[in-house]
């Protein structure tokens, strides 16, 4: 049994289980473990790794080996400008992020360590178990239990049954279920050779249960991020032949239906969207604190001032958060490192990760879909997911399936089903 479940993890070769365990123990926080900041002795072990497998096993002169060395040169240039500032371990962690994104890019893009139904199968099986936790916590919350360690319930949320199932928090679990189901959605796509799937393709076959999972986790985890999450994977549906009635069945839905529904999550959404509109930082905070803390920067940034050296170059490591600028809501997305370093990080991500012309990109520019340009694990890890779906659309036209790939294709769904089906018997 235990080895039916496991098998979309342990299939393929040594390369391609060490491809696999690395987005799994990059992107899965167990608490108890890993504390809040969900960064302890498991993804320091897997930075470690990803070091020591690109010097020996993964070493080409790539694309992202290029911006990575780039994005490390400018960074330590930037950082070593403000001596007083200067901590050599945070460009160390900065270096263990970007070059285990650079190991795992060169395996996949030179020893092809995926296939596309093995990504598949992996993008199931990962929110399958957040899914399954997700179900364990809320049950453990609609009976009264707050704080269970063995679940992933360390603090108390307050939000009902909202939860964060394998995350650190709401927001991240939201990123999270949002990049590995549009990617989940983009390789299926890729395979069945058609185009874009509808609304309604998406509820019959094998996506229906996958989809369902996806929004139930988005509709009640307890976030506002989950529905801004919604709203940017709708425009997935907005084509050159439908955009005449899509757009307006959007604003109808968004300015007349949602309003209606009593949720104090999609109430924040919306109230945030409607304010960042305004391009105005103080009227993003008083619709909502928390968001603003996330959108106050990118405003910030459009008013930045461009005739000072220091925001092209940066104040120095730890600037905004010993300013406070963040509690302030002052920050902007450049104030550590410059704006010429959060011009290379947009470049690293558009010329790795994300193409221009995507929705991917949306999420990204959005803060929903993580990437290079911070130092937080998740954001690079959602980076590497985000790499898969672009190497399997950069190959789409030369994708080939034997039968031997479709049988273990086959055999995963199975397996996942299998579990799925014993997870809603025991909650019966």
């Amino acid at each position: 049994m235990l080895k039916k479940i496991l098998n979309p993890i342990f299939s393929g070769s040594p390369l391609t289980i060490y491809g696999s365990l690395l987005i799994i123990l990059m992107v899965i926080t167990w608490m108890p473990l890993e504390g809040r900041a969900g960064f302890g002795i498991i993804k320091l072990s897997c930075l470690i790794s990803g070091v020591v497998v690109l010097l020996f096993g993964a070493f080409y002169f790539t694309k992202a080996m290029f911006m990575g060395i780039i994005y490390i040169a400018w960074q330590l240039f930037s950082a070593s400008l403000h001596p007083l500032s200067f901590r050599f371990t945070t460009i160390a962690f900065s270096m263990g992020l970007v070059f285990t994104y650079v190991c795992f890019y060169n395996l996949l893009y030179e020893k092809h360590i995926f296939t596309i139904r093995h990504f598949i199968a992996l993008t199931k099986w990962v929110m399958m178990a957040f899914f399954i936790f997700c179900i364990l916590q809320q049950c453990a919350l609609a009976i009264g239990i707050t704080i269970l360690p063995a679940i992933n319930l360390t603090y108390i949320l307050d939000r009902g049954i909202g939860c964060y199932s394998l995350s650190m928090e709401p927001s991240t679990f939201a990123r999270t279920m949002l990049v590995f189901y549009y990617c989940y959605v983009k390789c299926n796509e890729y395979i069945r050779g058609e185009g874009p799937f509808t609304v309604k393709e998406l509820f019959q076959g094998e996506y229906k249960w996958v989809t369902i999972r996806f929004l139930w986790m988005m509709c009640t985890m307890g976030s506002g991020t989950a529905f801004v999450c919604l709203i940017a994977f709708a425009l997935y549906f907005v084509r050159k032949n439908n955009w005449y009635y899509i757009i307006p069945t959007f604003f109808i839905l968004y300015f007349f239906v949602l309003p209606r529904f009593e949720s104090h999550e999609l109430h924040r959404a919306t109230a945030s969207i409607n304010a960042t509109t305004t391009l105005d930082q103080e009227t993003v905070e008083e619709a909502d604190g928390s968001a603003g803390s996330r959108i106050s920067p990118v405003i910030n940034s459009i008013h930045a001032d461009f005739f000072d050296p220091d925001t092209w170059l940066g104040h120095g490591i730890d600037y905004a958060r010993n300013h406070n600028l963040v509690r302030y809501q002052t920050a902007t997305l450049f104030d550590d490192y410059g704006f010429i370093f959060y011009l290379i990080s947009l470049t690293f991500n558009l010329t790795c990760a994300y193409r221009f012309f995507s929705l991917g990109c949306i999420f990204m520019l959005m803060g929903i879909g993580g990437g290079a340009g911070t130092n937080i694990h998740y954001a690079w890890t959602l980076m590497m997911v985000m790499t898969c779906q672009r190497y399997f659309y950069d190959h789409r036209y030369i994708l080939d399936y034997s039968e031997e790939e479709e049988e273990e294709e086959d055999t995963m769904d199975a397996d996942i089903e299998d579990v799925e089906v014993k997870v809603i018997e025991s909650a019966r």
